[in-house]
């Protein structure tokens, strides 16, 4: 195990993908930064919010599909370079191969997500806002971002183990993540808005979505991560009172109030749960393929 975390962790280092990559989502926060110090945004909830919107679409894609990529080379490239006859000579077992390269992918997408903390925060003191509210929320956004990732990577290694052609399993990786990430939500969502009950609040249909997320798209990383963040906020409900051809009317209206990421989890606690618990089962469908492997 500690071999395969070795050779992962130095791997995944020297890889210029992954630092591409991470630089490239670091870039993309530039903009941001330069349109909330256009804009005057000084509030730490304003740009909390920012941040959180970010993450939620573009950080989530380009995280995502870097994953899945990653896994879904992780076992067949190795058997065509042969690196991994080289492991099992060194009396390691194929178990302890498989969960220490895995472990070393954790450590990598852990390291990229640290430091894009730290730049996040660096780039929200440019701009002037006081992080000393919001650091917690900045890394445990991306504790949950790192949770989305090894689930993404978890279902890469499944398709690695089956399929033998580290070409042929890239174009599947895409295919799989696009599957999970636009084609089924959005069909679930259409679903969702046809059976929908009326005049819900912001808080029921949140709570609704999440129920039939939890229900019918457990299986797929990015909608657990939206239906989390869904919960950031609280919404109280006020009564605005407008005057229409002489006549006055009242209506509902809801503001949002920013609760934290924390409370998010804690709220939506078994989707992160579900996070969690369907990488374990993509990670062991993955190893009971591999144990299985004919690796000549």
């Amino acid at each position: 195990m500690l071999w395969g975390f070795k050779l992962e962790f130095m791997k995944g280092i020297r890889t210029k993908k992954l630092w591409a990559v991470m630089v490239i989502i670091i870039a993309l926060y530039i903009p941001d930064f330069y349109y909330m110090k256009r804009v005057g945004v000084t509030n730490e909830l304003q740009a909390i919010a920012e941040i959180i919107n970010f993450s939620s679409k573009t950080a989530l894609f380009f995280l995502g599909i870097l994953a899945i990529i990653f896994g879904a080379g992780a076992i067949n490239k190795e058997i065509e370079d042969g690196t991994i006859r080289i492991a099992l000579s060194k009396s390691v077992t194929r178990l302890g191969y498989i969960v220490g390269k895995y472990l070393g992918h954790i450590v990598v997408f852990g390291l990229a997500l640290l430091i894009t903390s730290f730049v996040t925060l660096a780039g929200l003191q440019w701009v002037g806002v006081s992080v000393s509210k919001i650091t917690s929320d900045v890394f445990l956004l991306n504790l949950l971002l790192l949770l989305v990732m090894l689930e993404f990577l978890a279902i890469g290694y499944i398709i690695s183990t089956f399929i033998r052609s580290s070409g042929t399993s890239l174009g599947v990786a895409l295919g799989v993540f696009f599957l999970l990430y636009i084609f089924i939500p959005s069909f679930v969502a259409y679903r969702m808005s046809t059976n929908i009950p009326s005049n819900l609040t912001v808080t029921e249909y949140n709570n609704y979505k999440a129920e039939y997320y939890t229900k019918y798209l457990f299986y797929s990383p990015n909608a657990q991560f939206i239906v989390i963040l869904d919960a950031v906020n609280n919404y109280k409900k006020v009564t605005k009172t407008i005057e229409i051809n002489g006549g006055t009317h009242k209506f509902p209206q809801y503001i949002p109030e920013y609760a934290g990421i924390k409370n998010a989890i804690k709220k939506r606690s078994i989707n992160v749960l579900l996070l969690v618990v369907m990488t374990l089962v993509y990670l062991g469908i993955a190893t009971w393929r591999f144990l299985r492997m004919d690796l000549r």
